[in-house]
């Protein structure tokens, strides 16, 4: 099983409209995600700091058969309006990036 760890960055004015919209997930949203192979997945947020923690048998053809899905290509353009940029934090351009897992408790 993997556990995938991801960071994304709100826009400060759309801190609520993000907490609004996950409280009305659409339903055939999270048919497709069930269906693309994710077991579990859970959000967190820390001021416009989003964490979201995924877990899957395989994380890279889950992600390829939710891409595929128009329910997820439209929950996507919603959300990704909501995210900025941060590259000092993330380093990078990207406004989702998924961290590297350094240990894990399970291989002990």
């Amino acid at each position: 099983m993997e556990v995938i760890c991801e960071l994304m960055r709100l826009r400060p004015d759309r801190v609520q409209s993000y907490r609004d919209l996950h409280e009305r997930t659409w339903p055939e949203l999270i048919a497709a995600i069930r269906e693309s192979g994710f077991v579990e997945e859970y959000i967190y947020l820390l001021g416009n700091l989003v964490i979201v923690i995924m877990k899957c048998q395989d994380f890279r053809e889950a992600v390829r058969r939710l891409a595929g899905t128009e329910v997820y290509r439209q929950w996507t353009t919603e959300v990704r309006s909501m995210l900025v940029e941060d590259k000092e934090l993330f380093g990078t351009d990207e406004k989702i990036v998924d961290l590297s897992p350094v240990w894990d408790l399970s291989k002990f």
